[in-house]
């Protein structure tokens, strides 16, 4: 028999975590030029397989210098379509990792964006609390596996950070404990 110590477990992240140059221009604020740092070293360091999701965005209109738009400049047709799209690509690498008898431990989002926010999302009108165009797409093909969903919130880079760490310890050392 063949000695295999690779990973089982999973996490699914947005395009701009692993590649911040995908980020609308201008708002590449903090202090993570390339990948969000704390987040990435928090899976490599716990040997968590990372699979990157496309960018709804810049693959929209292969674009990837571009301006900040909100919702209501992407939430039309062609634009629901292509993320509708891609998030049924990204549903069924889920399904097969799932089924491979692998663990999909979250899926990542990006607070603020209007295609991967989890949480929150501005508008014109201010902070609404709903998910983005792509997640919630995503979030309806899966929601019955129950995959935590969580957002990075970049300017509270913490609580994103603690929210992930409690899930890798529940799910990948409950084993050991």
């Amino acid at each position: 028999m063949i000695q295999d110590n690779r990973s089982k477990y999973f996490v699914f992240v947005p395009f701009c975590l692993l590649s911040q140059a995908y980020q609308a221009q201008g708002l590449v604020k903090y202090e993570w030029q390339s990948s969000i740092k704390p987040i990435v070293e928090l899976l490599l360091d716990n040997n968590i397989n990372i699979i990157q999701m496309p960018c709804t965005e810049s693959s929209f209109n292969n674009n990837l210098i571009r301006k900040p738009m909100g919702l209501a400049k992407y939430n039309n047709k062609e634009f629901n379509e292509h993320c509708e799209k891609l998030a049924t690509q990204v549903a069924d690498e889920i399904k097969n990792i799932i089924a491979s008898n692998y663990k999909v431990i979250a899926i990542l989002g990006i607070e603020q964006s209007p295609s991967c926010c989890v949480n929150y999302i501005y508008t014109n009108h201010g902070n609404e609390n709903r998910k983005g165009l792509f997640i919630e797409k995503l979030y309806n093909k899966i929601e019955d596996f129950n995959i935590p969903i969580i957002g990075i919130n970049r300017k509270y880079i913490n609580k994103s950070f603690k929210q992930l760490e409690a899930i890798i310890k529940k799910e990948i050392y409950k084993k050991i404990i």
